[in-house]
């Protein structure tokens, strides 16, 4: 049976692994982050239920914690009790991301999944499939494999290679911050004049974020506290009491390539689309396409050359549809302020580096 290599083990590249594995494909997860994952709260929606289940992680939700409402508070329209969100559907989870690895990670072993704790240095093509050049902690090793499937995120490292060009929205940023203590189970957030914040509940605590532009994070991460004591009294709603840790950062700009797949390679998750993070919607597509293309890969594999290109149309109306409606969310402009006034007009444009060398 020809073989594929994943390269990243986050949610989506797992959720492949456990598809291909799960129809008997042998698959190896390269990732330079092995076991170790974030503790990180993330919202995961109720439509992505069934894909939870499919991928045989249905206990995830049973430890998970159950959010069925959003309370805002957005400029002008005041303090709001969302119910049934837009983003969030009947209901949703609030998940532990380190937890959710460890879930995946387990079932993904169960299934015959091979694990390499390494970093993909190079990945060239041939007639004969895939030499990939691998760092490890003592050195540099070659796999070879039939298919590769990039999980990078959103650097997406292989698909750049193979010419892909990325599509980004506006800069944006978010800083998060990790609550120790549990929390409420009920999802929040506060608009600001350069930004809005939010606070995602799980079981054992919750994480704060404020989601900005790069100049701001910048300035944030340089001074954290003496931001966190500039904004404490001009919150309503979120609370930035409890705050355990020092602040990361992350880019959550939207994203997407403009194709996702060619000769013998397919991306998935941020690598092949990403989700500014008001749509609610990231952790549930990462879950999804990683299903879907490893289900792609594998009848690729089998002589399906028509699948990977099913997957491309499907992943590009995702995309199409989301990024579509994600500037209407900033239209509401809370805040008539260049960064409202930016985000609710902006669409996505071509990377200035779309390309890397291989």
């Amino acid at each position: 049976m020809p073989a594929v290599l994943i390269a990243g083990g986050g949610p989506a590249g797992l959720a492949a692994s456990i598809a291909l594995a799960e129809r008997k494909v042998p698959v190896t997860v390269v990732d330079p982050s092995g076991a170790a994952a974030e503790t990180r709260g993330e919202l995961l929606a109720h439509g992505a239920a069934q894909i939870v289940r499919r991928l045989g992680l249905s206990h995830v939700l049973t430890d998970a914690l159950l959010i069925s409402d959003v309370v805002s508070h957005w400029g002008a329209a005041g303090l709001q009790s969302h119910g049934a969100h837009p983003g969030l559907g009947l209901h949703g989870w609030g998940i532990d991301r380190r937890a959710l690895a460890k879930a995946m990670r387990e079932r993904a072993l169960d299934l015959g999944v091979t694990l390499h704790k390494a970093r993909v240095a190079q990945s060239h093509p041939s007639e004969t499939g895939w030499r990939v050049m691998v760092k490890t902690p003592v050195g540099t090793e070659t796999r070879h494999a039939d298919y590769v499937i990039d999980a990078t995120g959103r650097p997406a490292h292989i698909a750049r290679r193979q010419q892909a060009t990325v599509l980004h929205g506006p800069a944006l940023v978010a800083v998060l911050w990790q609550l120790g203590a549990p929390q409420h189970a009920t999802m929040q957030a506060e608009a600001a004049p350069n930004g809005w914040w939010y606070m995602v509940p799980h079981k054992t605590g919750g994480t704060v974020g404020f989601v900005t532009d790069a100049a701001t994070a910048k300035r944030i991460s340089a001074s954290p506290t003496a931001f966190l004591d500039s904004v404490k009294d001009t919150l309503s709603l979120v609370s930035l009491n409890g705050i355990s840790t020092p602040p990361w950062s992350m880019d959550c700009r939207s994203a997407a390539l403009d194709h996702t797949s060619g000769a013998g390679w397919l991306a998935t998750g941020d690598a092949a689309a990403a989700f500014d993070p008001i749509t609610s919607q990231g952790l549930f597509n990462a879950l999804s396409a990683g299903f879907f293309a490893g289900n792609a890969a594998a009848d690729a594999i089998s002589g399906d050359a028509e699948a990977p290109k099913v997957y491309d149309a499907l992943l590009t109306r995702t995309v199409e549809r989301t990024h579509a409606t994600t500037h209407l969310q900033y239209a509401a402009l809370p805040f008539d302020t260049p960064f409202w006034r930016h985000h609710a007009r902006a669409g996505l444009e071509k990377s200035k580096t779309s390309a890397v060398p291989a």
